[in-house]
């Protein structure tokens, strides 16, 4: 008798935990309103003691964050998600159901839409804070100095966005290294993000990789990565950018914009082509290839949403005074 008012009891806790948790999402996943609409439903047919009670919605808002911080909160309920379905597959002990399993297959249906949705969410939110200098730090080009270094100085300077391009470093070191900076950028609020190595991206808990058009697809690259892990892409045609954001792409990089010594099977595409792309793609535009201070202000009235730079900031006496210079010539332009 002990053991089965015990195992009530826990039953009961998780029942109640999933009414919780049902309840905060409803909050977070304010869109589409049938995916709001069937979380509601889900929760009210629990059987929990506080099924029938409305919480407050504001303090669900304060506790996410929602409107201050969307990437922590979309983050935040992701892992409410993953919670709540780990204690759906546990209402079923010994056979006997808590709740039925129409309601434990539909609930594992909706909750899914949830993360594919709050994937997106997170995604725009990061791709958001796509203004300024994206810096591609490369330890080729960076007059020796450790990659982490020049980074740290990007970031000190302002730059939005940090992507690690080691194309002949071993794999492991480069790991390494993509966890360090991984790290710092979360810290200062920047994205970060892996060029080419979808599982290093993966493993480093990276936000994101870039592709190239030789690269693996990005559908292939979205198998592999989290829902909140974000894509970027390179193109040099108007055609690749509208292929690119048709395929998921979560960003356009256009270029090169101008000659550049950095890449050397880069194409060109000009500012011509980065008005053409910018008008006609709903994501954000980076321009990218031989910027500089001189010219950053062509990529910045072309409508790029941030420019992306190597040399001029990594090959920089001072980095994060370049990235400073730097990003105060694309915003007054």
């Amino acid at each position: 008798m002990a053991e089965s008012a015990q195992r009530n009891e826990y039953l009961k806790a998780q029942v109640e935990a999933v009414h919780r948790n049902l309840r905060f999402l409803e909050v977070v996943a304010t869109s589409p309103i049938g995916l709001v609409t069937d979380l509601k439903s889900l929760r009210e047919a629990v059987p929990a003691e506080l099924a029938g009670e409305e919480r407050d919605r504001q303090a669900f808002l304060d506790v996410t964050g929602r409107g201050k911080d969307p990437r922590g909160a979309g983050l935040l309920a992701g892992a409410l998600v993953k919670q709540t379905i780990e204690l759906i597959g546990a209402l079923t002990p010994d056979g006997e159901e808590s709740l039925s399993a129409g309601w434990i297959s539909r609930a594992t249906k909706v909750l899914d839409r949830v993360t594919d949705r709050l994937g997106r969410d997170i995604r725009q939110a990061m791709t958001g804070g796509f203004d300024g200098i994206y810096v591609i730090v490369d330890p080729e080009h960076t007059n020796g100095r450790p990659v982490v270094d020049v980074a740290k100085a990007a970031l000190s300077g302002g730059a939005c966005a940090i992507q690690l391009r080691d194309k002949s470093g071993p794999r492991r070191d480069v790991l390494e290294t993509a966890r360090r900076l991984q790290e710092m950028c979360s810290q200062a609020g920047a994205v970060f993000i892996v060029n080419d190595w979808v599982d290093i991206a993966a493993l480093a808990a990276a936000d994101g990789v870039h592709l190239g058009q030789k690269d693996i697809p990005v559908g292939a690259a979205r198998s592999l990565l989290a829902v909140g892990q974000i894509v970027g892409t390179s193109n040099a045609l108007q055609q690749e950018a509208l292929d690119s954001e048709s395929e998921g792409a979560d960003y356009i990089a256009v270029g090169a914009m101008f000659p550049t010594g950095t890449k050397q099977d880069t194409r060109p595409a000009g500012v011509a082509t980065l008005r053409q792309v910018k008008s006609s793609v709903g994501v954000p535009v980076i321009a990218i290839g031989g910027i500089k201070e001189d010219n950053i202000g062509q990529v910045a009235d072309a409508g790029a949403d941030a420019a992306c730079v190597a040399t001029a900031v990594t090959m920089a006496a001072d980095p994060e005074a370049a990235t400073r210079r730097l990003t105060s010539l694309f915003r007054k332009a």
